[in-house]
């Protein structure tokens, strides 16, 4: 959020550009560099800060979600002091982006708000990266220049008062990077009402602007036409609603995607292109389609034993994929739909893809998509799953997809090879198990088949997978016992569950801070945030969905909390039906409960009712 204070190009703007003065304009030049920094300032480190270490892994989570320019990474350093003693988030030209260690202090001012604040000023100065935006850059060369002598001094004041009179144009530049900071922020799963809030009962802009504007400093540029920091927060509160309704429905194809919905995502995320462009709503609804297939296509051949792939979403989910062989000449019904879907996830995987050369995550996907196509398609399948190898090459799902295109191109060879490199990679992901058995097994070595899928089961007794290994050989062990399946109408948050009506929720619920309606289809969906967490999602005043979040202190009905721990998670529930691992954390989804939790470093965050 550099010169998120373009309050008045006074104080904060000057202050900050200031700190490029130096004694040559070569070495004003060095600033665009990352060495300088480091050679200048003393990093501060998670070891130093706890915040530090934070501070970088919301960085990540934001790029993952924002993308990259071809040939430039976004990476973070933090310095340890504030220059001029100005709190600095400063994007750079090579790539970085530099933090100070105020910049911290104040996002944490109040700590609970503390990560959304900076998720925000990241995501902002990440939003100037991608669009190449370093206007402040010529600020400071212009300052340097006007010292050397009185005819470059004219000419870099002149260049000055260009600058400081095109306010409205740099003003703009803000106010978009603002925008597309909020909706990189929400797309990642960070709270923006921690920014500003209808109401003005927050607002961050106004502690931002009195923080970089030292009173020593802010009389130096002083100009009526300036705008004022209120009149930047009015601006961003009137766009601030649409930006939120926008990103609530990229939130809301998730929902449905991980609900097994994949016909609502695809119009979520479709409604959501129509608004803000990137490579991870192309690849979300790219995914959808990619779901839609394969279900098509199970009902067309439900009794085929498929190859077991990992299918990503962004935020990625370990779907369970097929290989298919001797389509139907034909197209008719769900092969037909199958073909459809499968030829628009393929293209929107390959639109990604443009978007960014090195999203490993839709390489992989696109393979995943070619291997279904059949045969025909394992060749462009390897290389283009050989692209997302050579960017992550220890991912264990890359390592198996790429053993299945290699048999499917009649070379079981390096088939045995990757699959082999996927298991000793992860231990616990037991897709390499499945897939060597089936090899094993249509090669009629039934013992070897048998061993592969004893040790899978050891990892997957219960799923839907399992039993179809059952249904191959009837040698295998019996499934273990599940727990008693509790209702779905038993999963509840605070005592409403999925198909109540909204005039049910208890006055204890509190008033909602916030509801706004978002119309996909014939029937608007109504999300309602409560006070202590709660969020519903509504359709005809029923409730089709409940979201528990961070704050809500009540308990699961197997008495998992916001805190327990994922093993706590697999005691009660045991293994879940679907799992997505996501930009803010991990979901487990239990079909047969219908709750999904959110877990984030080995801890349950949230859970979803549906």
């Amino acid at each position: 959020m550099r010169r998120i204070c373009l309050s008045r190009m006074v104080g904060g703007v000057v202050a900050i550009l200031m700190l490029t003065i130096v004694s040559s304009p070569a070495v004003a030049n060095l600033k665009e560099r990352i060495d300088y920094w480091r050679s200048n300032y003393a990093e501060l480190t998670g070891a130093d800060d706890p915040r530090a270490e934070r501070a970088h892994e919301i960085f990540k989570r934001i790029v993952d979600t924002a993308g990259k320019q071809p040939g430039v990474v976004p990476r973070l350093f933090i310095i340890k002091r504030d220059p001029l003693n100005v709190s600095l988030p400063i994007a750079i030209p090579d790539g970085w982006v530099i933090l100070s260690k105020g910049t911290l202090d104040l996002c944490y001012r109040e700590p609970h708000l503390g990560e959304d604040r900076l998720a925000f000023v990241l995501a902002h100065e990440i939003a100037h990266q991608l669009k190449g935006d370093f206007w402040h850059m010529h600020f400071f060369q212009a300052l340097e220049a006007s010292k050397i002598n009185n005819a470059e001094q004219r000419q870099s004041l002149q260049e000055i008062r260009r600058i400081i009179m095109a306010t409205d144009e740099i003003w703009a530049k803000e106010l978009q990077a603002d925008e597309r900071g909020i909706i990189y922020a929400a797309m990642a799963g960070f709270n923006t009402s921690a920014i500003v809030t209808e109401d003005d009962r927050i607002n961050f802009f106004r502690e931002w602007v009195e923080t970089l504007d030292p009173q020593r400093i802010s009389q130096a540029y002083q100009s009526p036409s300036h705008p004022e920091p209120q009149h930047r927060a009015a601006a961003i509160k009137a766009r601030l609603r649409q930006v939120l309704d926008k990103a609530e429905i990229f939130d809301l194809g998730l929902r449905y995607y991980q609900v097994g919905d994949y016909s609502k995502a695809v119009r979520a995320f479709e409604h959501f292109l129509e608004f803000f462009h990137s490579r991870e709503v192309y690849h979300n609804l790219a995914a959808s389609h990619h779901q839609l297939a394969l279900r098509y296509y199970r009902q067309a051949q439900p009794d085929a034993l498929p190859f077991k792939l990992t299918v990503g979403i962004d935020p990625t989910t370990r779907a369970r994929g097929i290989t298919l062989r001797g389509f139907p000449a034909e197209r008719r019904g769900p092969m037909a739909l199958f073909h459809e879907h499968i030829d628009k996830a393929i293209e929107f995987y390959k639109t990604a893809i443009s978007l960014d050369s090195e999203y490993a995550l839709s390489f992989n996907n696109l393979g995943c998509a070619l291997i279904v196509k059949g045969p025909e398609g394992a060749f462009e399948a390897i290389a283009t799953l050989q692209k997302a190898h050579k960017m992550q090459p220890d991912a264990p799902d890359i390592l198996n997809n790429l053993g299945v295109a290699f048999y499917l191109a009649n070379l079981p060879q390096q088939a045995h090879t990757y699959l082999q490199r996927a298991r000793e990679r992860d231990g616990r992901y037991d897709a390499p198990l499945f897939n060597l058995g089936k090899i094993a097994h249509g090669a009629q070595r039934h013992a070897a088949a048998r061993r592969y899928w004893r040790d899978y089961l050891r990892l997957d007794a219960v799923s839907s997978w399992a039993e179809l290994l059952r249904g191959q050989d009837e040698h295998l062990p019996a499934p273990v016992v599940r727990a008693k399946i509790v209702s779905r109408q038993a999963e509840h948050v605070m005592g409403i569950t999925v198909a109540a009506f909204e005039d049910e929720i208890p006055q204890r619920w509190g008033q909602p801070r916030g509801r706004h309606r978002i119309l996909l289809e014939e029937k608007p969906l109504t999300v309602t945030r409560y006070p202590q967490g709660i969020t519903t999602f509504s359709q005809e005043e029923e409730i089709v969905m409940i979201l528990a979040l961070e704050e809500y202190r009540g308990k699961s009905a197997m008495g998992i909390a916001i805190g327990s721990s994922e093993e706590a998670v697999l005691d009660q529930y045991r293994i879940p039906s679907r799992t997505l691992d996501m930009t803010q954390g991990e979901s487990w989804v239990y079909d047969d409960y219908g709750i999904s939790f959110q877990i984030r470093n080995g801890k349950v965050v949230s859970w979803l009712l549906f």
